[in-house]
């Protein structure tokens, strides 16, 4: 007998708009900014005039149903550019929250709460400057961060939402401003909000006899 093994490509987009979001650090205000209503989102380095401060961003999709026995052999963010990118030898940190189903994110506290529970696992994203923003484009790959998450404690019984995090950009100095901005839901009704595109193998259910072969000769 032989397993049967099926290879599958999950592709899931951003539904809403509270289901995408950024965070920095408002220093007119002395606190952290959240929103999940602009029209991007923004991964990097924000100067306000007064020194720079990292700005970080989240993504959360919704029934990733990908049974804990999978084997996962890719993972990707697709994405869409909000501007032209020009900055080199800039990068991030592609995590996950770390639980079997991510709520929505409302606030900067609750952000704060997903970003805290990231998994251990995470991809260095080494962005790339482009100025395509009409075409989708690839993140780096994140198969160890999906691996972690399916095999989380309640997965198969859970609704099976995740939220992939962007953090720790590259350093910034005192001087430094830059930004990848990545268009967000709010834009063409979501039809350009980022994709989560898992390539995966699963076991089948049971197993497939050897076929027999009957050779008559006269």
């Amino acid at each position: 007998n032989r397993t049967k093994h099926i290879m599958t490509t999950l592709t899931v987009q951003v539904e809403a708009n509270q289901d995408d979001g950024d965070r920095q650090y408002d220093e007119g205000a002395g606190s952290w900014s959240f929103s999940n209503s602009n029209p991007y989102n923004r991964i990097g380095s924000e100067n306000s005039g007064m020194s720079a401060t990292a700005t970080t961003c989240y993504f959360r999709f919704l029934d990733v149903d990908i049974p804990s026995t999978a084997t996962i052999n890719s993972a990707k963010l697709q994405y869409k550019l909000s501007a032209n990118y020009s900055y080199s030898s800039k990068s991030c940190r592609i995590y996950a929250e770390d639980i079997a189903s991510s709520a929505a994110i409302t606030s900067d506290s609750e952000m704060t709460d997903a970003q805290g529970d990231k998994t251990s696992n995470y991809a260095t994203w080494n962005l790339a400057t482009s100025s395509d923003t009409s075409s989708f484009q690839d993140s780096a790959d994140f198969t160890d961060t999906i691996d972690e998450i399916i095999n989380v404690s309640g997965w198969d019984d859970g609704d099976n939402n995740i939220t992939i995090l962007l953090m720790t950009p590259t350093e910034a100095d005192m001087m430094d401003s830059w930004e990848m901005r990545i268009k967000a839901h709010e834009v063409s009704s979501g039809a350009d909000a980022p994709k989560l595109v898992i390539d995966y193998t699963a076991a089948g259910g049971g197993a497939v006899s050897n076929p027999a072969f009957l050779l008559f000769i006269d």
